[in-house]
C-alpha cells in the first residue's frame, strides 16, 4: 500500500502544496504550529483526565483558533441527538448562547460536508437548517459554518464570525479551519464517550440496587449482572433480555420493538414464540391505546387485548415496559419497548400480569437500558462503522494479551495479515464508493470464514485486514487463510465491476516459530504477504522460520 502524500493528509482539494506553503510563508508560522501542537495537547487533557472538562478545554481551543485565522468571533456547539439540536458550548464574541434545532430528516446531510461553508452555502446543503437559522445566524454576525463528524457521525459544529480586516477567508484559512474542525470533532467524541461510560457506570450500581429491591433475591440479582455484562454483541443482549424478561415473569411470548417516532412504528429487534412478528420489518402502534400510552408517557401499562390478537399474534394478556426511556427536558423519550404476552398458570391457561410482574419487569427495563449504551459504546470504540470488524487499536492490544497467554499456557496461534490486489485501481476506475462496497464484501466474506467468537478479525486500514486465530497452527491457519481466498475470488461483484474478479493476497504466521513478540510476528506476516504479492497475487504464502 502506498503512503498517502502530504498533500492527501491536509486534504488541500484544487489547492496545490506550493501554493499551501507560499500562502503559510506569508502568516505566523509559529502561532500555527503552536495552535496545532494545543489541539493535540487538549486531546491528550480529555483523554487523559477522569472528569474532562469539555467548556474549559473548548475555551482554550477558540482562543487560539481565533488569533490564528484572525477571526471576530466564534462559538463551539454540541449536537445533542436525543434533542435534535446543536447547543452551544462555548461563545466568544457573540451575545447570548445557541440553540438551533435541526430537521431530523436531514441529519444524514451533514456527515457528507467536507468543507467550512458560508450562509449562501447552507442553501444548497442543509436547505432546512438554513430557511430555519439563516437569519438569526447572519444577525449574530456569523459568516461560516464548519460541521464536526466523526465516523460518518454529527457531533457538533463551529459557528466563525468575520475575519479581524473584514477580508475574505482565503484557501488556506478554509484548510486550516478544516484541520482544526477535525481534532475538534475527535475530542467532543472522545468526552461524549467518557461521559456516557461514567455515567452507566453510575447507572449501573443503582440499578442492580433496584433489582434487589423487586424482589429478585441478592444471589438472582449477581447472576444476572455477571452473565450479562459480558455480553457485548446488541443481538445476542437483546435475546438474553428477552429471556430473561420471559423467565422472570412466566410469560409465554414476548418482543423487543424498536420505536421510530417519525414515522409512528415499530420494527422487531427480536422476538420469542411470535413468529408473525418477525416477518414485519414496521409495525404500526397508534391504534393500539396501551401500547401508545406506554410510548407517550414513558410508564409501564398491564391490559387485556380485546381482540384476543395483536398483529395477527394470537395474544389476550399484555404487559407493555420502555426499556430505554431518556428524559429531554420535560419530555419522556422512549427508545425501545418491552411487551410480554400471556402469563402461564399452573395445570393451563394463561393469567394477567400483576403489580410484581410489572415492577420486576421496569427494575430489569432500567438495568437493560444500561447494558444496551454499554454495548453501543464498546462498538463505537472497538468496530469499524464501515466493516464492523475490529478497528486496528484494539486488535493490536488483543495481540499482545494473546501473546502473554499463550506464553504462559505454551500454546500456538497465528496471525493473518491480507490486502484486497489492485485495490487502487478499482477505486480509479469505478470510485470510493465501489470501493468501500467492495471492502465490505471482503469483510463480509472473512466473518463467514472464521470461528466465531474465537478468531479476531480487523480492518487494519485501508484495504488492508488482519485475523487472529488463538490456538491455530500453521497448517489449520493456512487452510483457514485459503478458504477465505477462494471464498473472494468466488464472490460475484458484477453489479459493481464488470470484467474482473475481487482476489487478495495473505501472509501467515504462526507464534513462537515466526515471532515472539508483536512487532516480529506482524513483521514476519507482513513479508509473507509481500512474497504472495510478489508470486502474482491472489495467493497464501507462509512466513518461514526464525
Amino acid at each position: 500500500m502506498m503512503e498517502p502524500t502530504l498533500k492527501q493528509k491536509l486534504d488541500l482539494g484544487n489547492i496545490t502544496l506550493d501554493n499551501f506553503l507560499e500562502e503559510f510563508d506569508r502568516v505566523e508560522i509559529e502561532r500555527l504550529l503552536y495552535t496545532l501542537s494545543s489541539l493535540y495537547d487538549i486531546g491528550e487533557e480529555i483523554t487523559s483526565s477522569e472528569a474532562p472538562d469539555i467548556k474549559s478545554s473548548m475555551e482554550r481551543l477558540l482562543r487560539m483558533m481565533m488569533g490564528t485565522i484572525l477571526c471576530t468571533k466564534a462559538s463551539v456547539l454540541i449536537y445533542a441527538k436525543y434533542k435534535y439540536a446543536l447547543q452551544s458550548v462555548v461563545v466568544k464574541g457573540m451575545e447570548g448562547n445557541f440553540y438551533l434545532r435541526l430537521d431530523p430528516k436531514e441529519i444524514s446531510h451533514w456527515a457528507e460536508v467536507k468543507q467550512p461553508l458560508t450562509l449562501e452555502e447552507l442553501a444548497s446543503r442543509l436547505p432546512a437548517f438554513h430557511k430555519t437559522h439563516a437569519e438569526n445566524l447572519h444577525q449574530m454576525g456569523v459568516h461560516l459554518m464548519v460541521p464536526l463528524i466523526v465516523k460518518g457521525n454529527l457531533v457538533g459544529c463551529m459557528l466563525i464570525g468575520d475575519k479581524l480586516d473584514k477580508q475574505v477567508y482565503k484557501g488556506t484559512d478554509l484548510i486550516l479551519l478544516s484541520m482544526i474542525a477535525r481534532q475538534v470533532s475527535i475530542d467532543i467524541y472522545k468526552f461524549i464517550l467518557m461521559d456516557d461510560l461514567k455515567q452507566t457506570s453510575d447507572k449501573l450500581r443503582k440499578q442492580k440496587a433496584e433489582l434487589v429491591e423487586a424482589n429478585m433475591g441478592v444471589q438472582k440479582m449477581s447472576e444476572i449482572s455477571m452473565r450479562f455484562i459480558s455480553i457485548l454483541d446488541e443481538n445476542k443482549l437483546f435475546h438474553a433480555i428477552l429471556d430473561e424478561m420471559l423467565a422472570s415473569t412466566s410469560a409465554s411470548k414476548g418482543v423487543i420493538l424498536k420505536v421510530d417516532h417519525a414515522q409512528d412504528s415499530l420494527s422487531v429487534m427480536c422476538c420469542k414464540n411470535t413468529e408473525p412478528f418477525a416477518q414485519r420489518s414496521l409495525l404500526p402502534y397508534r391504534s393500539l391505546e396501551a401500547l401508545a400510552k406506554t410510548i407517550e408517557s414513558g410508564e409501564p401499562h398491564i391490559c387485556m387485548l380485546e381482540e384476543g390478537r395483536i398483529w395477527q399474534v394470537e395474544a389476550r394478556y399484555a404487559l407493555f415496559v420502555p426499556i430505554q426511556n431518556k428524559q429531554i427536558g420535560e419530555e419522556s423519550y422512549v427508545s425501545y419497548i418491552l411487551a410480554v404476552f400471556d402469563k402461564e398458570k399452573r395445570g393451563g391457561g394463561y393469567l394477567t400480569f400483576n403489580e410484581r410482574d410489572e415492577a420486576i419487569l421496569v427494575s430489569f427495563a432500567n438495568y437493560a437500558s444500561i447494558l444496551i449504551e454499554n454495548v453501543r459504546n464498546y462498538e463505537l470504540a472497538t468496530k469499524d462503522s464501515m466493516t464492523h470488524l475490529y478497528v486496528r487499536r484494539f486488535f493490536d492490544q488483543r495481540l499482545i494479551d494473546q501473546i502473554e497467554k499463550s506464553s504462559q499456557f505454551n500454546k500456538v496461534f497465528s496471525l493473518l495479515i491480507m490486502d484486497i490486489d489492485h485495490f487502487k485501481h478499482v477505486n480509479d476506475t469505478w470510485g470510493h464508493p465501489v470501493g468501500d462496497q467492495v471492502i465490505k464484501l471482503v469483510a463480509a466474506t472473512i466473518q463467514r470464514s472464521i470461528r466465531t467468537e474465537i478468531d479476531i478479525p480487523a480492518r487494519y486500514g485501508g484495504e488492508e485486514f488482519t485475523i487472529l486465530m488463538p490456538e491455530a497452527d500453521s497448517e489449520k491457519a493456512m487452510m483457514v487463510a485459503e478458504r477465505i481466498r477462494a471464498a473472494i475470488e468466488k464472490t460475484d461483484v458484477s453489479h459493481l465491476i464488470s470484467g474482473r474478479n475481487i482476489t487478495v493476497s495473505i501472509g501467515v504466521a504462526t507464534y513462537p516459530a515466526h515471532g515472539t513478540h508483536p512487532k516480529a510476528l506482524m513483521e514476519a506476516s507482513d513479508i509473507a504477504l509481500y512474497r504472495s504479492k510478489g508470486a502474482g497475487r491472489n495467493r497464501v504464502s507462509l512466513s518461514e522460520d526464525m
